[in-house]
């Protein structure tokens, strides 16, 4: 199996719940939980990869995301750019 390194942004949303989204694909989801949202849109990713795959269109995707047929060897593939959260303590 191999992994693919994407964005995932969560916002909390006005009327309750939370929207999630990965721009690289533009697939979304939504949770009652960040957790949840996450998970979701994890789910939906999926799911739209494997669409892809089985309609021929992965290669497109991944050229899209600037991924070269060399890296689509490797286990892990990371796309050209990407955003990833961190977790900063602040001075006291």
């Amino acid at each position: 199996m191999q992994d693919i390194i994407l964005t995932c942004i969560v916002t909390k949303e006005s009327h309750g719940g939370y929207s999630s989204v990965c721009h690289e694909l533009d697939v979304a989801s939504r949770g009652d939980s960040i957790e949840e949202a996450r998970v979701n849109l994890q789910e939906a990713v999926e799911s739209h990869l494997s669409v892809a795959r089985e309609e021929g269109l992965l290669d497109d995707i991944f050229e899209r995301l600037g991924i070269s047929k060399e890296q689509q060897k490797k286990q892990h593939l990371n796309p050209i750019s990407f955003s990833s959260a961190l977790t900063v303590s602040l001075p006291a």
